[in-house]
């Protein structure tokens, strides 16, 4: 990553610190502004952590569809289901679902495909360049993924989020079920279908890799402080970033807090459709033999991904905002499936998580200039790609702090498109 110092320096605080506001940072401070990140939970401790670590660069297909509504119902029944809802959430997120409702059709399926295409095209050459410069090849592992399948049925049923991809441009190849244990050996046998991701990489501790990146951010100067935003306010030209600790004065502002963007938006009056899909993963011991890339088993949807310090079981989403506690008894029960395609697995408990995916209803990013509140910019809303996006977001917002030509139609990712 190259030095190429901006002629006109600027002051510029980043609130957040996972993979979005460090690679923000990180290629702001290319430009020779002085840059400050804020963040109360410290580097890469949030979603940036706990997430399946991989760099999905064809995960085009959006939450919002017609055949994920239908399943809906069902989905609530089972108590080892994919989905579930805080019941007392509810009436916080209405909006937000009657707003996903309204992205079920096709025509906004195929666009909110590939507006986020758009920018996964570009995702793997953004973070070559962080990893690069940070030199942390070591800490990823470019070998794709598997998404497997036990009956024709459940294979079938995610026909249209293939032929989605394949509309969008992404690669993906179909193996008989032959194929599946000669590419991973630790599998049980009993999987009649696969489809191999080749352009997907995985991050072996996705946490740690932030932490590498952010230690680039501190060698180059940059400046880390663990404060609470509580307000942002016009100074004259610049901007007033109040937080629990005291205050900082900042040329320009970059929102790249994740699930709590939201709030952000709030003080600058901007109503923005972002929530949380609350996501769960446990940590168990990696198995022997060890699966060689992340498996994703169709018929349960569960995230297997051997990672540097076990295997990391992900599953689901749980609609149910920022406050109330978590609830590992859905993720628990998910280790039962994977222990039986693992033989060989330990279904020991090492850790269980609950994180915040900052999520909008027609699953595309928020990203750029706030309108109304020039100089402020807002990076955030990857949803289940997230980590994978960190590096391009943070790319075009330093191209937009800049003036530069930043090569994308930024209209679908606008902050006040609510």
């Amino acid at each position: 990553m190259s030095e190429t110092p901006s002629t006109d320096p600027k002051s510029i605080v980043v609130i957040g610190a996972g993979i979005v506001g460090i690679a923000s940072a990180l290629f702001l401070q290319r430009d020779g502004h002085k840059v400050t990140v804020l963040d109360p939970r410290g580097i890469g401790e949030a979603a940036s952590f706990g997430n399946a670590g991989t760099i999905a660069t064809t995960s085009c297909v959006p939450t919002a569809r017609p055949d994920i509504l239908k399943r809906v119902p069902k989905m609530l029944m089972d108590p080892t289901g994919p989905l579930s809802i805080r019941w007392s959430y509810l009436p916080r997120l209405a909006p937000w679902l009657i707003d996903l409702v309204r992205n079920s059709t096709p025509e906004r399926i195929l666009a909110n495909a590939q507006a986020k295409t758009a920018l996964l095209n570009h995702a793997m050459a953004a973070y070559n360049e962080l990893i690069a410069e940070s030199d942390a090849e070591d800490m990823v592992v470019r070998n794709g993924i598997l998404q497997l399948y036990e009956t024709d049925a459940s294979f079938n049923a995610s026909a249209r989020e293939r032929a989605l991809m394949q509309a969008c441009g992404h690669k993906l190849d179909i193996l008989p079920g032959q194929e599946i244990r000669q590419m991973e050996p630790a599998l049980a046998t009993g999987f009649k279908h696969a489809v191999y991701l080749e352009n997907h990489a995985t991050i072996k501790h996705p946490g740690d890799l932030t932490k590498r990146f952010a230690a680039l951010f501190d060698s180059k100067g940059g400046v880390f402080a663990r404060e609470q935003v509580t307000g942002l306010s016009k100074n004259g030209s610049a901007w007033a970033v109040s937080t629990d600790k005291g205050s900082h004065v900042a040329d320009r502002v970059v929102v790249a807090a994740g699930a709590w963007s939201r709030e952000g938006a709030r003080m600058l009056g901007i109503r923005m459709l972002l929530d949380t899909e609350r996501g769960y993963h446990v940590m168990v011991p990696q198995p022997d033999p060890a699966l060689k890339r992340p498996v994703l088993l169709g018929d349960h949807s569960v995230f297997l991904v051997p990672m540097a310090h076990g295997m990391r079981v992900t599953s689901g989403v749980e609609l149910g905002g920022l406050e109330l506690p978590p609830d590992y008894r859905r993720i628990r029960a998910m280790v039962p499936f994977a222990k039986r395609v693992l033989p060989h697995l330990d279904e020991t408990e090492m850790s269980a998580w609950m994180g915040f995916r900052p999520s909008t209803p027609d699953t595309r990013p928020i990203l750029g200039e706030s309108p109304g509140a020039e100089g402020v910019f807002f990076a955030t809303g990857g949803s289940h790609i997230g980590m994978t996006l960190g590096p391009i977001m943070g790319k075009i917002t330093a191209d937009l702090v800049a003036g530069r030509d930043h090569g994308f139609d930024l209209e679908p990712y606008r902050p006040d498109r609510w």
